[in-house]
């Protein structure tokens, strides 16, 4: 079945290895610029490992790490903007059928392949995600900041994941015209299953259950399943980050292959959180390397120039990616799935390059990523990526907009209007989400929201 999977995904076409190639050689070429200028720079006294482990921070730090700026790092809104906005489109895409080929002047513009393959960007997120988490603990490993203790990660990781979730899930559970009701709504004992699984984050180990409620909610399982496994992780990677990640890399990589040797791999296989140990792992190197990079002294003007064309490379090499992907086929079975088991390690390492060299790349190209539009969309992009689906799902229920068309699809006017309320209502959903609930509970806790919440009510009914 193997020796089936990879005859059919193909060898890599020739493009994407010279591209790959190239990507190789601007890698290179930055490397040898850096370390030119590296030469010509005052050396940076090192710290030791024993001060490191303190979270101590010398004065020689402290000027390199206000020569490198502070830790916010542009790119990581631009990206995780993009994302939420490629998932959707994907979704949208699938709801619509609408096409995403353009002619301009002579020439045909086709974006199809985005389109149908956008939902790479889940491996993005996940790459993001171990990337931020492993941010604070490598700046602590160079004295930047102070190493929060387990119990200050996982109430941060509660006040920003749990409070728009479970509001989802309560609205749900009062409008169960706008969940996906891969479950029976008169039947107690299954909406408690349905509700009860999601609302502990173990509906992915339910094939009944992964996306019976919230359709994209399958992510967030494994993630909480990373969550929960994170604190040894982080204590191993860490240590030796480059071998630890080798390890997560085989590992993950062999349960992968054993995966696509079975016939018929549906979702529910495809949600086994081992599967993407590796592409969180990306992320975390990533992050490492960032802050590794930072104290090593400024680039200069030639290494952002090289690591600048890297970037851009790692997104014409993912772009090439999803159209070797959208070639595999395989007869009554979903080839793409097969095809990322596989090579989903490929777009996971280009994804953390990316975000390491654009970290370091020109100056114009940073405020690129962090431009107005794409801090906003990533500011609300987890309540935007938790509604966008089941708000698709209820407006093609109630036959929203209405046309006699069939298929629907068909109807390309309506599609279109159809496209615009399902953006429009998502943002809107997200920004509600986000700015009435998400936020006040991560700047102020749950009782200083409570705190907060009563003594504005007392106050109006005082003004009643």
């Amino acid at each position: 079945m193997l020796k089936q999977v990879f005859e059919a995904c193909g060898a890599m076409p020739p493009n994407l290895i010279i591209t790959l190639m190239l990507l190789a050689l601007f890698c290179a070429a930055a490397a040898v610029s850096y370390y030119g200028e590296k030469k010509r720079r005052p050396p940076v006294k090192s710290v030791s490992k024993r001060k490191r482990k303190k979270g101590v921070r010398t004065s020689a730090e402290a000027n390199n790490c206000s020569a490198a700026g502070s830790a916010y790092l542009p790119v990581l809104d631009g990206l995780r903007a993009v994302c939420a906005l490629l998932i959707f489109v994907f979704h949208d895409w699938q709801q619509t059928w609408l096409s995403a080929k353009f002619q301009i002047g002579g020439h045909i513009l086709n974006l199809e392949p985005i389109q149908r393959y956008g939902y790479i960007a889940i491996d993005a997120f996940f790459v993001m995600s171990g990337f931020c988490l492993f941010y604070p603990t490598a700046r602590s490993m160079f004295g930047e900041c102070k190493k929060c203790t387990w119990k200050e990660f996982y109430i941060k990781r509660a006040r920003r994941i749990l409070p728009a979730y479970y509001l989802m899930l309560i609205i749900l559970l009062i409008f169960p015209a706008l969940s996906y009701t891969a479950y029976n709504v008169n039947s107690a004992a299954d909406v408690a299953k349905h509700f009860g699984l999601h609302a502990l984050f173990l509906h992915i180990y339910d094939p009944s259950a992964g996306g019976s409620v919230i359709s994209t909610a399958w992510t967030l399982g494994i993630e909480a399943a990373f969550y929960a496994a994170f604190p040894f992780i982080d204590f191993v990677f860490r240590k030796k980050p480059a071998a630890v990640f080798a390890v997560m890399f085989a590992a993950a990589q062999a349960l992968r292959l054993y995966t696509a040797s079975a016939p018929n791999v549906g979702m529910y296989r495809m949600q086994n959180p081992l599967l993407y140990l590796d592409i969180f792992g990306a992320g975390m190197l990533s992050a490492y390397c960032v802050v590794y990079f930072r104290h090593k002294g400024a680039a200069g003007r030639d290494t952002r120039a090289a690591l600048t064309i890297v970037s851009v490379l790692c997104l014409v090499c993912v772009y090439m990616y999803m159209l070797w992907m959208g070639s595999a086929r395989i007869e009554g079975m979903d080839a793409q799935s097969y095809h990322r088991l596989l090579y989903r390690w490929i777009p996971a390492w280009l994804f953390a390059l990316f975000i390491f060299s654009a970290s370091y790349s020109a100056e114009k190209w940073q405020k690129f990523w962090g431009n107005r539009f794409f801090v906003f969309m990533s500011g609300i992009s987890y309540s935007f990526y938790l509604w966008h689906q089941n708000i698709h799902i209820a407006l093609r229920k109630a036959h929203i907009p209405p046309t006699p068309a069939e298929p629907v699809m068909s109807d390309r006017p309506a599609m279109v209007i159809f496209a615009l309320l399902s953006i429009s209502i998502s943002i809107a959903a997200a920004v509600i989400s986000t700015y009435a609930v998400e936020k006040p509970i991560v700047r102020y806790g749950y009782k200083g929201c409570a705190v907060r919440t009563a003594a504005a009510v007392k106050k109006l009914f005082k003004r009643g």
